[in-house]
């Protein structure tokens, strides 16, 4: 059963919206622990700022190469700047880090999936994960908390991992962690993402949630 992206949300309390902050932005892992990560894993997605953020995090010299993630998937909710058609995202996405100054030789990419399990699954056979020991990630701020569970679900547990948060915006407000729950449309895309790690962890496709959050 898939869970919609703005599912209803029950009425939270101040220690449940601590709680999901914590959970779902991972504020811990924007704190960068080595000057250079040995690769940029970018998930998939339509939103600019994906872009913008993966380019900011290059230009910044604290990568070495880039991994770009991204297939097309039939009827899925796409940013409305997106004029690319059936182009895969990670082809989109790498054609913009070009234009912003990327070289293309630093970048490997898969432009097969169609889901945040499979940007895992099918980006690390586009590397040598033998010979890597860190990873820094882009993926929508608000989308940290799943996406760190899934890359730790398929890594060794020898990587150190860090995000690199693109700050993407619903209702034209940016998704924040000090804001989200100020605004309706906000609250329902983060509890989401809490009931995906939920339900995603005991599928198996991420590292599943060492405590589920009381009255949730």
């Amino acid at each position: 059963m898939s869970i919609p992206k703005f599912p209803s949300v029950p009425p939270l309390s101040g220690a449940q919206i601590r709680a999901l902050t914590e959970l779902v932005f991972r504020p811990d892992l924007t704190e960068r622990t080595v000057p250079c990560y040995d690769l940029l894993f970018v998930f998939g997605g339509s939103h600019p700022e994906i872009w913008i953020t993966a380019a900011h995090a290059y230009q910044q010299g604290i990568v070495k190469q880039v991994l770009i993630t991204g297939g097309y998937k039939e009827n899925a909710t796409r940013h409305h700047t997106w004029t690319y058609g059936r182009t895969p995202e990670a082809q989109v996405i790498r054609d913009k880090l070009v234009e912003l100054g990327v070289p293309k030789e630093k970048m490997v990419w898969e432009d097969q999936s169609a889901n945040s399990l499979e940007n895992v699954r099918f980006g690390l056979q586009r590397v040598d994960v033998s010979r890597l020991s860190t990873i820094l990630f882009v993926s929508k701020a608000y989308a940290v908390g799943r996406q760190h569970r899934t890359l730790t679900r398929h890594l060794p547990e020898r990587i150190t991992l860090a995000a690199y948060p693109a700050l993407t915006t619903i209702g034209k407000i940016p998704v924040t962690s000090w804001g989200w729950s100020r605004v309706l449309a906000h609250r329902a895309v983060v509890y989401g993402e809490y009931l995906r790690m939920v339900a995603y962890g005991k599928r198996g496709h991420l590292t599943p949630l060492e405590k589920e959050i009381t009255g949730l």
